[in-house]
């Protein structure tokens, strides 16, 4: 279904079921289709759910051109709101890890499951700057460049943009104001968003641990059956401690 929030179209899942509701938040790049899989299991089990497309993604209308993640940030917790919940439960995928830390310090939020989580600054070796300035170089003579990552690449020119604010805002600074429970669920062979960032999640938010699966950056799907125990677990302790 689909609804407008502050102006921007917004698509999502929703399946009425028991427990608290569990808002699954896509990375970049992906939809709803990518948690798909997830979905159905918790509308199988009767569990309440929401699977979204953040927009400019899958069906939802695209965003601002001035937008960056707080603005994903508002129009997620508008819809939230427009949906009537009093506490949700957060799961998100590397951008939906994003978006996930900044709505951590609102009365809404019940927990959080950080899947692959971007956010955290990563960590730039030689070769980082290396290719940096070969780029820069081959700009200032005129040569033909296509810089960026493939992510970056895929994207139009205002996309781009929108791209470009988000991996340049790094969210350390939120960890301290995230007082939900808050699990943070890592494949340790995640290349995208090294382990190291998962320990630097941990670190920051003061009720969390961090449970490393098999798998890489899209630990959900490595290891679909591990991941889907170790989060309808943990709602259902959220639902105990929290949701009372």
């Amino acid at each position: 279904m689909t609804t407008v929030v502050s102006g921007t179209e917004i698509y999502y899942e929703k399946c009425e079921g028991s427990g608290v509701p569990i808002i699954l938040m896509h990375g970049w790049g992906g939809s709803h289709v990518s948690f798909e899989g997830v979905f159905n299991r918790l509308k199988s089990d009767g569990r309440a759910a929401v699977n979204i497309d953040f927009p400019g993604f899958g069906r939802s209308s695209p965003p601002g051109k001035d937008w960056g993640i707080y603005d994903y940030a508002f129009v997620t917790a508008e819809l939230i709101d427009s949906l009537g919940y009093k506490r949700v439960l957060l799961v998100g995928h590397s951008f939906g890890g994003r978006v996930a830390i900044i709505l951590g310090k609102l009365p809404f939020t019940a927990g959080i499951v950080l899947t692959d989580s971007a956010g955290m600054r990563p960590r730039r070796g030689v070769g980082y700057y290396l290719k940096v300035g070969a780029y820069k170089a081959a700009k200032r003579l005129g040569l033909k460049t296509e810089g960026g990552s493939a992510d970056y690449r895929a994207l139009d020119a205002d996309m781009r943009r929108v791209f470009t604010r988000i991996v340049n805002t790094h969210l350390e600074k939120e960890l301290p104001s995230v007082r939900c429970p808050t699990l943070i669920v890592w494949g340790k062979d995640d290349k995208d968003t090294p382990p190291y960032m998962a320990r630097r999640l941990e670190k920051g938010i003061a009720d969390s641990a961090v449970i490393f699966l098999a798998g890489g950056h899209y630990s959900y799907i490595d290891s679909a059956a591990a991941y889907y125990a170790i989060l309808t677990a943990f709602a259902d302790e959220t639902e105990r401690t929290v949701c009372k």
